[in-house]
């Protein structure tokens, strides 16, 4: 690891992580959006990324991550969750946005720092 990669945050770390292992890739879904924990609008950008339909992750320092998976929609279900990101944008404005807002039968899994499920 170079002085560069140390200044990396986790998240940005964890993406070329897996660009250079595949295996380490494979464990993430295709258009997985990884969000730093300590963004102040982390929050905010995970449940953009959710409504739009894609995985997000939140990425925590010690590399522990938290992988929220929204169930694939289309059709009139599709159309109410659009309405639905712009009623959070909404109320982000009045609001400092603080908690991630899940579509409905969203998956959460929380991952070690290796990104393998951690035993319950």
């Amino acid at each position: 690891m170079s002085a560069d990669d140390e200044q990396l945050s986790p998240a940005i770390a964890k993406v070329i992580a897996g660009m250079h292992d595949t295996e380490l890739d494979a464990r993430y879904p295709n258009r997985t959006h990884f969000v730093d924990a300590e963004n102040p609008d982390q929050a905010m950008i995970a449940s953009r990324a959710l409504f739009a339909g894609d995985p997000a992750v939140i990425v925590y320092p010690d590399g522990q991550e938290v992988l929220f998976t929204p169930e694939k929609t289309s059709g009139l279900v599709a159309l109410l969750l659009l309405v639905a990101v712009l009623l959070i944008k909404l109320r982000e404005r009045s609001s400092g946005g603080d908690i991630v807002q899940l579509p409905p039968r969203t998956r959460v899994e929380v991952r070690n720092a290796s990104g393998l499920p951690r035993a319950a």
